[in-house]
């Protein structure tokens, strides 16, 4: 009777233990996509975006995957993309399409676009000094474009020598368009990593500035960050057999054993060959008349891939969650990346090559479903069914982010997000949310594959032979 009655103590004691389990579980799993807040009514930071851990690892979500090695495009397929983003979409330059020559008055043009679309929506400098408008007089007669008139002028050609912010006017100082905004410098373009080549079509009258067109974006660099040398020269540079390809979110470089500068992830270098635990590269660097010079520079060979990573999942999602909290960089700012870098830096490492901004990435490739006017339930269950884990990019106005898949119930994504809102400030880093994260779902609009269809292959390689 004793015995028996020891069995039903610890069965009910059992139950107990397993309801307070089940309770204490389902505790856990409550609120796994909201950013940790307190009560208080005031705006706050977000420290911790997922209670689950686990959702900020990259193998968790490559786990979810039946067929994570699955190649998403081949070497051919992906050379029929960028040629469909160069010759279709048109927001990508190859070197080798770079005219020999511009017309002055379209180069003229060009830069007046620019200058007047920057001096109509800024208004502060950092300081929270006002601009005015003699700033802004100033930079045009610098920018010299009255000799632009009459005949083409022929194109120089450069290579970046280390990491350069590319700026919309020829100046150094940050324009907002806001008071306080320091962190939005609306002259801040783009950045380039060492070894972009440029087309120089222009220099201010005092020569410290060119303005050039990049692979996927132009704007003025300053003259000590360009080396010029010939087309050929360049050519062969950026074309070698054998290459490496950055793979960490910050690569340093070395020269005799020195930092030299360090570039992001996805560049290509010309590979020479491997020392212990360094790989040597070729640099590009200038001598004392601006030419351009080849150096040997080594780089961590655990942070290269020689040749280009595979294009699968499994790759694209490692490659993403190295930038786990690394901060956001407007344009490139501090030598960081915003939403479109961040994915311009992921998918280089595997050669597909992504335009600069966001609207731009979201119309690239062949395979592009809209999701405006759609309920959310709806958008869900669409993404559900052609969703491709790692090709997949959803597009909201002004941003960008990768389709991580579905976790109980809940879309996921890895994005590089500003992210401020009503109640909590700005999040400032890459980081895994929840689609529904500052109500993105009901304000995503387009779900783009980083993908080429088999059909429209044909028709790119008519375009190409044009």
């Amino acid at each position: 009777m004793h015995y028996f009655g020891y069995n039903i103590f610890m069965k009910a004691s059992q139950l107990t233990l397993l309801i307070i389990f089940l309770l204490f579980s389902a505790c856990q799993e409550v609120g796994d996509n909201k950013p940790i807040l307190s009560d208080k009514h005031e705006k706050q930071p977000i420290i911790i975006i997922n209670k689950n851990r686990h959702l900020n690892i990259a193998e968790f979500w490559i786990d979810q995957q039946k067929s994570p090695d699955t190649i998403i495009m081949n070497t051919k397929e992906i050379e029929q993309f960028n040629n469909d983003t160069a010759y279709e979409k048109k927001t990508l330059t190859y070197f080798q399409d770079i005219p020999t020559e511009y017309d002055g008055a379209w180069i003229k043009m060009t830069i007046e676009v620019m200058f007047n679309g920057l001096k109509n929506r800024t208004k502060y400098f950092e300081d929270g000094q006002k601009i005015s408008n003699d700033f802004y007089n100033k930079i045009k007669e610098e920018m010299y474009l009255d000799v632009l008139y009459g005949n083409p002028k022929p194109t120089r050609y450069a290579l970046t020598v280390n990491y350069t912010n590319q700026k919309i006017i020829p100046s150094t100082l940050a324009l907002l368009k806001e008071e306080k905004q320091i962190h939005f410098d609306r002259n801040q373009n783009s950045a380039l990593d060492i070894g972009t080549p440029l087309a120089i079509l222009h220099g201010t009258s005092d020569g410290l500035w060119y303005y050039g067109i990049g692979p996927t974006s132009s704007g003025w660099v300053e003259s000590k960050n360009i080396a010029f040398g010939e087309r050929d020269e360049i050519a062969n540079y950026l074309h070698t057999e054998e290459f490496i390809i950055t793979t960490s979110a910050k690569n340093p470089l070395m020269i005799k054993g020195h930092y030299h500068d360090y570039t992001r992830m996805g560049v290509r270098l010309p590979y020479v060959m491997n020392i212990d635990d360094m790989t040597m590269v070729l640099i590009p660097s200038r001598n004392n008349e601006g030419k351009l010079v080849l150096s040997n520079a080594t780089i961590k060979t655990d942070n290269t891939h020689k040749g280009y990573l595979p294009y699968t999942p499994r790759a694209i999602l490692t490659q993403a969650f190295k930038f786990l909290n690394a901060p956001y960089g407007w344009g490139g700012m501090y030598g960081e990346q915003d939403c479109s870098k961040f994915l311009q830096q992921v998918y280089a490492t595997t050669g597909v090559l992504l335009p600069r901004n966001s609207t731009s990435q979201s119309n690239v490739g062949s395979s592009i479903v809209e999701l405006s006017g759609l309920t959310n339930n709806s958008k869900i269950e669409l993404l559900n069914s052609v969703a491709t884990i790692g090709s997949t990019l959803l597009h909201l106005d002004g941003h960008i982010v990768l389709y991580l898949g579905e976790y109980k119930g809940e879309p996921y994504i890895i994005h590089t997000v500003w992210g401020e809102s009503e109640e909590h400030f700005a999040l400032g880093r890459t980081a895994v949310t929840s689609l529904n994260f500052n109500d993105y779902l009901t304000k995503i609009d387009k779900a783009t594959a980083i993908e080429m269809k088999i059909e429209e292959n044909l028709l790119i390689a008519e375009v190409q032979k044009k």
